[in-house]
């Protein structure tokens, strides 16, 4: 039951064939949102079944190629102030989910719309891919509907402006569904209705968009960078300012396809770059994508000048429709900042940057190893030769690390030997280990 002035939610998704994630996807929602409402497009497994048993109201849609249709079909059938439209293999944590009533709630006395959140994209097995910018809560108005049959995005039927709340630091979608069958299936099914789409709208850009990124997705590069030009080469002027998936986004696939693909020419991937942030300044995956690139041509010295230009540009402008591969791992991003620096001789810059991350997870191996590496090349530790090491596990000691535990010894004993710092190796066997405590570390470090 709601409490008096607070405006109601009704859940709304449309399904097929989602027994394996229904659950999750109505769970979030209990004793936050006011009805859920399931539009099933022809499921032939226990999705109907799972959704009733859990209270859901669950309508019938014959499926006619046209997401929009579905969706709006939902809508018709809310019967409440606000509307969460999730797909089933996204949700709120128990946590989100609160502040979804506080979200709505703020969004309804300011009198917006609907709410800009983040969609956290994530693999089977919960690694982060990227963290987007979504519309997926609105207000339950007559004026408001999707349109497009694939892709489908929420339009005012009046075409005036939505009035948004950016409440992206407050609110987080999770998205999986990116399992291998998953995303092979949804790749064959989302290009054949796009190609329907272009070759009903041949001027509709952000279609072209859409079908550059399915080739991406299937590595067809030569068709992937073709679409993806024609839509930028149709996208109208007032687009090119805005930071989105038919806007930045597609410059991004370009960029990211031109790299990836054999055939091109540096040049060409500069001049994407360049046409890029003069048109996007706001957007720091730019910066970020080119460093992939400039890695592995070992361009140390532009790769860390653009990782710098990345994170300048994310700090300043945030993630609003934006950032969506920068901000989705930043822990990477300063550690690929950290090798940089090494390689570029920058040996106090390297240290500096591993000590805030290792502040923040002493337990990041890689990282660890990254600043043993630099401790090695800094000539007056060098020079010490022991002593110096010995110096550097009184830091680490003092710093991140509680050598009365095995663990943490045995965690920077293995970093030492990664970063081939033989002086270390010696100080933390001699000092930290007892003969039986060796005699064990060496039989496990010999199965390894």
């Amino acid at each position: 039951m709601k409490k008096a002035g607070t405006p109601g939610i009704s859940q709304c998704m449309i399904v097929k064939n989602e027994e394996g994630t229904i659950e999750r996807a109505l769970s979030w929602g209990k004793g936050i949102v006011s009805e859920q409402i399931v539009v099933d497009t022809g499921s032939t497994d226990r999705t109907v079944e799972l959704a009733e048993k859990m209270g859901a109201k669950v309508y019938h849609f014959q499926w006619i190629d046209d997401f929009s249709a579905a969706k709006n079909f939902a809508i018709e059938k809310a019967r409440y102030e606000w509307i969460a439209f999730l797909d089933a293999d996204e949700y709120f944590t128990e946590e989100g989910a609160k502040d979804l009533l506080k979200a709505v709630r703020e969004a309804h006395s300011q009198g917006k719309e609907s709410i800009f959140a983040s969609l956290v994209n994530l693999k089977d097995d919960g690694a982060l891919i990227s963290v987007m910018t979504q519309v997926r809560i609105f207000r339950n108005l007559p004026t408001l509907r999707y349109r497009g049959r694939i892709h489908e995005g929420l339009c005012s039927l009046d075409h005036h402006p939505i009035a948004s709340a950016d409440m992206v630091d407050k609110l987080t979608i999770f998205h999986t569904g990116y399992g291998e069958a998953e995303s092979g299936k949804k790749v064959g099914r989302n290009l054949e209705l796009i190609k329907r789409e272009v070759e009903e709208n041949p001027d509709d850009f952000a279609m072209w968009g859409y079908l550059g990124q399915e080739y991406m997705n299937m590595g067809e590069w030569d068709k992937s960078e073709e679409a993806l030009g024609r839509s930028l080469a149709l996208m109208p002027d007032e687009f090119k300012g805005s930071y989105d998936v038919i806007s930045s986004v597609v410059c991004l696939r370009l960029l990211q396809v031109l790299i990836v693909n054999p055939k091109t020419e540096e040049e060409a991937i500069m001049e994407c770059y360049r046409q890029g942030i003069q048109q996007w300044p706001e957007e720091a995956d730019f910066d970020y994508i080119l460093v992939g690139y400039l890695l592995t041509k070992e361009n140390w010295a532009e790769a860390e000048k653009h990782l710098r230009r990345a994170l300048e540009t994310l700090e300043r402008y945030g993630t609003t429709g934006k950032a969506m591969l920068t901000a989705a791992n930043p822990q990477k991003a300063y550690e690929l900042l950290a090798v940089c620096c090494f390689n570029n001789g920058k040996m106090e810059e390297c240290i500096r940057f591993t000590t805030v991350l290792l502040k923040e997870d002493p337990y990041l191996m890689s990282t660890l190893v990254i600043m043993l590496k630099a401790f090695r090349s800094d000539p007056n530790i060098a020079s010490a030769g022991e002593k110096g090491a010995m110096e550097v596990a009184v830091f680490l000691g003092n710093t991140f690390y509680n050598f009365s535990g095995m663990k943490d010894r045995l965690f920077v004993l293995r970093a030492a030997m990664g970063a081939e710092y033989g002086a270390l190796i010696l100080v933390m066997r001699n000092m930290y280990f007892g003969p039986e405590e060796l005699a064990a570390v060496d039989a496990a470090l010999t199965r390894q």
